[in-house]
């Protein structure tokens, strides 16, 4: 299943990213929201192991992958590009919503916008808020170390479960954020102000709320109240940090064909 590109006109300028698949009849898309400072390649492995592989659209937020670093960077403008990307590459039927980390809060802020079209959400190492997450600190971090130098730092102290593999490692420097210090300054500052709660609250379609145990950003207490707004379980990664989607796809894959089957965790 070879990913196709995508280029969209969004609110503020192009909106790059992927679509895999083909929707078959009477089977709901499915919208891949990534974390941020990745992009939506993030995703690849989870898709190629989903069954059936349906109609997957993996698109770049604004700052990140190939899309466009213009415009104000905040969940409303990171709302507007997803809706951007369900007008042209989704513009009927139901489809259901997987975000990683902030990609799971904008999972709900779509759900909430478009009530009658998401068939499911599934927010993985997610939270509605960053409440507690040290800001500055980061910020010094990319003015003493730069973007690269940043994320060689933090990606396997702080990033992933204990015992993570290289590979896995290089492959999430591979896909970080390629924009200079100011931008990821910028988006990562627009991250920990957010907040959807109240945008979680109005999400009435099937939850599903997935937290590593070593998850330090997103933590496994702030998984459980993601999932308590959101009326639902959450499942608890063993050994796993704030990257399930690179660290355990196979899991990831398995857990979202029970989600889409209407079958939840179990």
């Amino acid at each position: 299943m070879k990913p196709r590109e995508l280029d969209i006109n969004g609110p503020a300028g192009r909106i790059a990213g992927w679509s895999a698949g083909e929707r078959a009849p009477g089977e709901p898309a499915v919208l891949l929201i990534h974390p941020i400072n990745t992009q939506g390649r993030i995703w690849t492995e989870v898709v190629e192991l989903l069954d059936p592989r349906g109609h997957c659209v993996m698109p770049d937020l604004r700052a990140h992958g190939g899309s466009d670093a213009s415009g104000e960077f905040s969940l409303a403008a990171w709302t507007a590009d997803c809706l951007a990307v369900i007008e042209r590459e989704l513009p009927s039927g139901p489809f259901h919503v997987v975000g990683g980390s902030l990609g799971g809060t904008l999972a709900c802020c779509v759900a909430a916008a478009l009530p009658g079209r998401v068939a499911s959400v599934t927010a993985i190492g997610s939270s509605l808020n960053f409440d507690g997450v040290e800001v500055s600190g980061v910020l010094d971090m990319f003015d003493r170390l730069g973007v690269e130098g940043t994320f060689r730092t933090v990606f396997p102290t702080m990033t992933f479960g204990p015992g993570c593999s290289q590979e896995v490692i290089g492959k999430a420097l591979e896909l970080a954020n390629p924009n200079d210090v100011e931008t990821v300054k910028r988006v990562w500052a627009a991250t920990i102000e957010s907040d959807a709660t109240e945008q979680a609250s109005r999400t009435h379609c099937p939850a599903l709320v997935v937290s590593g145990e070593h998850d330090v950003t997103c933590t496994p207490a702030l998984g459980l109240e993601m999932a308590r707004v959101l009326r639902t379980s959450q499942v608890i990664l063993p050994g796993i940090g704030h990257m399930p989607m690179l660290e355990c796809p196979g899991h990831i894959a398995r857990l979202l064909d029970r989600q889409f089957a209407g079958t939840g965790s179990a």
